[in-house]
Formats: structure tokens, C-alpha cells, sequence
């Protein structure tokens, strides 16, 4: 079924409906109210006045299809008139041919890792008394908050290529030999959001003793969720090396909104990507993995891609991230 879509000056502002946008693609075509008509075939339930609402647009003579459901929107008017941001159709199709997203069941932590979590909150070393019961106390209502959720989907390394998911020389060497990979998106929730903001009123010091142990209670869902792919990974015969996530040499981060389209975060496990590619709730992790039929291991990339290497707490110390 085809669709046509004339872009338009609404007759009367009340003809709006806002609708959520999506970000789907970085080319993009800016709709501001448009009329869905039918052309494959008349249906009347499409809208009852569309006749009337027709009437009310002067038709452009540009004109552009897209199968539906309309790329790039979530939701639409019931008489068809939109208020919304639209994408053109390509990428999302190549991003929903990559795989089918999957849930994947993971159980809360039993605990907290307090040495983590210390390190996340600047502690060097073993932490003091003082750290140390902070961080106990702050980690009793986050864990209760903390409602984590994984989505992951086995795709083929070429078909990633394709959608444009892999941009950078980095994440290609760790998936050197092979020939699938998995993504996989895991969330705390926005319990601990909330959480993390209760806190820090008030308390500066438990508002970041919080964060910190939001961090590190995303990577131990994130590990919990890696152990069950491993496990699914050995009863098929392959192997996975470790997760690689945006930001990590130069995997740029602004990938981040595709990864999210492709495992259909949103819908999946309540996760979004905003403008500025950052992830909400923020205690999330997402990540690649690599998928063979022969052992690997991946491979880190390196303080000389990272964002941080030159305010890198650890390097200052004589330290890599991957040494702690």
C-alpha cells in the first residue's frame, strides 16, 4: 500500500495535533502539517472527512511515497493531519531488515558492587569508612528503584555496515573474524533516575554517591544480560567477544539514535535517545558484541582514540581503565 503526503500551510492552527518524533535518520525532510491520502486504493476509514480536511490545504506539486506505516512517525491524527518532523524512508527500512529485536529476561542484582561504585565516586584504592557507608546507605533505596529491562538482536556484520551502525576503524577490528554480531540495549529504569535526584536534595554528596552506584549497577545488568547471550551463544556452537559500546575509540557516540532504532528501544524496554545522543534514562548501556564460530576475543581500543585520554583520571595515574 502507497501512500502520498503533500506538505502544507494549515488552513487554521487548530487543525494541529503534536505527534512524538522519532529520529531515524540524519537527512531529513521537515513536514510541518500534512494530509495522508490513500492512491493504491479508496478506503473510507482512512478518514471520514477527508474531503473536507483536503479542501482546507492547497496541494503542492512535489510530491513523495512512502509504504506504510509512515517512516519516521509514531502516531497520527485520526483524520490524518500531522504536526511532526519526517524521515525519509530508506535507512529505517534497512535498519528494520537487520534483525528482529528480542527481550531478554534479566534478574535485579542481589547487591550493589560497592568497589565499583567507589571507584565511579573519584574513591583511589580502598575506600574510607565515610565512603564506604555512604554509599551503603544510598544504595538501599536505588536498588529497590531499579526495574532493569535488556532488548539485543542478532544481525549480520554487512547489514550493519549497510545501516550505517559501524562508522570508524575501531569497532571493526574487534569485530575482526566475525561474521555476525549482536546488539544489546540495557536500562535501569527510570525509577533510579528519580531515585538519583531524591537524593542529591538536599546532599550534594549522596546525590553523586547515588549516581555512582547507578553506574555501576547498569554495568552489572549489563553483565547479567552478556552472561544469558553467552549462554545462548555456547548451545548454538558460536562465541562472542566482549562488549564494545558508542563512544569507545572513535565508535562515535552519535550512533547512538540508530542502535536505538534498531533494537526499537523505546517501545522495548523504555528507552530513549535524545537530541544530543544521550540515553534516558540515563543509567543505561548499550553495546556490541562480536559473533563467531571460532573463539575471539575482540579487541579494546585504546587510550589513543578515547574522548577522555586527556583528562583520564586513570592514565594520570600510570593506569588504564582496562587494568582496574
Amino acid at each position: 500500500m502507497k501512500w502520498v503526503l503533500w506538505e502544507q500551510e494549515a488552513a487554521s492552527s487548530s487543525l494541529a495535533t503534536p505527534i512524538l518524533q522519532t529520529h531515524v535518520d540524519s537527512s531529513r525532510i521537515g513536514v510541518r502539517f500534512c494530509f495522508a491520502d490513500e492512491i493504491a486504493s479508496e478506503n473510507p476509514s482512512v478518514c471520514k472527512k477527508r474531503t473536507h480536511r483536503k479542501a482546507a490545504f492547497k496541494k503542492q506539486s512535489s510530491l513523495f511515497s512512502i509504504s506504510s506505516p509512515f517512516a519516521g512517525l509514531i502516531k497520527a491524527h485520526k483524520c490524518g493531519i500531522l504536526n511532526s518532523t519526517l524521515f525519509e524512508q530508506s535507512k529505517e527500512v534497512r535498519l528494520m531488515a537487520i534483525g528482529v529485536p528480542r527481550p531478554l529476561a534479566i534478574e535485579k542484582p542481589q547487591s550493589v558492587d560497592l568497589a565499583q561504585a567507589a571507584r565511579y565516586f573519584g574513591t583511589h584504592g580502598e575506600p574510607d569508612a565515610a565512603t564506604l557507608a555512604l554509599l551503603q546507605k544510598c544504595a538501599v533505596p536505588l536498588l529497590a528503584a531499579a526495574m532493569p529491562r535488556a532488548v539485543w538482536l542478532l544481525a549480520d556484520v554487512p547489514a550493519l555496515i549497510e545501516a550505517g551502525l559501524l562508522p570508524g576503524e575501531d569497532v571493526h577490528k574487534h569485530l575482526a573474524g566475525c561474521g555476525q554480531a549482536i546488539l544489546l540495549a540495557v536500562t535501569l529504569g527510570p525509577g533510579v533516575d528519580a531515585q538519583i535526584r531524591r537524593a542529591g536534595v538536599g546532599d550534594i554528596a549522596a546525590g553523586v554517591a547515588s549516581d555512582a552506584l547507578g553506574s555501576a549497577l547498569a554495568e552489572q545488568a549489563a553483565d547479567a544480560a552478556e552472561a544469558q547471550l553467552r549462554q545462548w551463544a555456547a548451545t548454538e556452537g558460536k562465541y562472542l567477544t566482549g562488549r564494545f559500546s558508542p563512544g569507545y575509540g572513535d565508535w562515535d557516540i552519535a550512533v547512538q539514535p540508530l542502535v536505538a532504532a534498531a533494537l526499537d528501544t523505546a517501545r522495548k524496554a523504555g528507552l530513549c535517545v535524545t537530541d544530543t545522543n544521550l540515553m534516558t534514562p540515563r543509567k543505561s548501556v548499550t553495546a556490541l558484541l562480536g559473533v563467531s564460530d571460532h573463539p575471539v576475543k575482540g579487541q579494546l581500543a585504546g587510550c589513543g582514540h578515547c574522548v577522555l585520554r586527556t583528562r583520564c583520571e586513570y592514565r594520570k595515574r600510570g593506569k588504564t581503565c582496562a587494568s582496574e
